[in-house]
């Protein structure tokens, strides 16, 4: 027998249904029961909410995340993989593998000769950049910036520069309670022409996308504490 396959199985950006999932993919999540997460209590979520048909107790879930990157075992895990089913990876939002550690997971994948496939979501990342009206041909995804204070300064002056220099559209992101903080050092460091877009609470009813130059953020009052949200620079 061959070895199973590992599907890629994006999580919705906020709430969502099965209706918000296409009919075929809809079928194989059915058909998987055992699944790699970041958290247990939101996959479970999930696939309750896509009304799953099989007991709650009988999904095997395989944790990883920060906490335990370094002591899963890989083997462990594709176990039942390499006899023949299929495993399911699930980030807690959007599209695993994308600002989120599960690329360590493809890369065994690979590795063992596992087939994967990717399945079609949405991802917070690229719905901001379509909402940005920025460069989307040219663009970086920088991730969480640096905690220290003149790494993370630096930092912005260096994404700053390439927008200035290439057109490149800078993309980034924080930690949800840090958001003001984050939006308070980005008034006070970047050049008053500079271009900044934001997207919070994607999908959200309370969504908000909202662009302007530095300088008129300035007198601009916007509380995005505990909200998820893209912060983008560009022209």
């Amino acid at each position: 027998m061959g070895n199973g396959k590992l599907y890629l199985i994006p999580n919705f950006v906020y709430k969502g249904n099965k209706n918000d999932i296409s009919i075929n993919q809809l079928s194989i999540i059915y058909s998987i029961t055992e699944f790699i997460v970041e958290s247990e209590k939101v996959t479970r979520m999930f696939l309750k909410s896509i009304e799953h048909p099989v007991k709650q107790d009988n999904f095997m879930f395989h944790l990883y995340n920060e906490h335990n990157l370094n002591i899963v075992d890989f083997n462990e895990i594709f176990k039942n993989v390499k006899l023949g089913e299929n495993i399911g990876l699930i980030s807690d939002a959007g599209i695993p593998c994308v600002a989120d550690p599960g690329s360590k997971v493809v890369e065994y994948a690979h590795k063992n000769n596992i087939k994967i496939v990717p399945m079609g979501g949405s991802s917070s990342i690229f719905l901001a950049l379509m909402a940005s009206g920025m460069n989307g041909q040219q663009f970086t995804f920088n991730g969480y910036l640096p905690l220290d204070t003149s790494k993370r300064l630096k930092k912005l002056k260096s994404m700053e520069k390439e927008v200035e220099s290439s057109g490149t559209t800078q993309i980034f992101m924080e930690t949800p309670y840090r958001n003001n903080q984050l939006l308070e050092m980005l008034v006070k460091t970047l050049n008053s022409e500079t271009v900044l877009f934001i997207a919070a609470g994607i999908h959200s009813p309370n969504q908000i996308f909202e662009r302007k130059k530095i300088k008129f953020w300035k007198n601009f009052k916007i509380d995005l504490n505990k909200i998820p949200t893209i912060f983008i620079i560009g022209n």
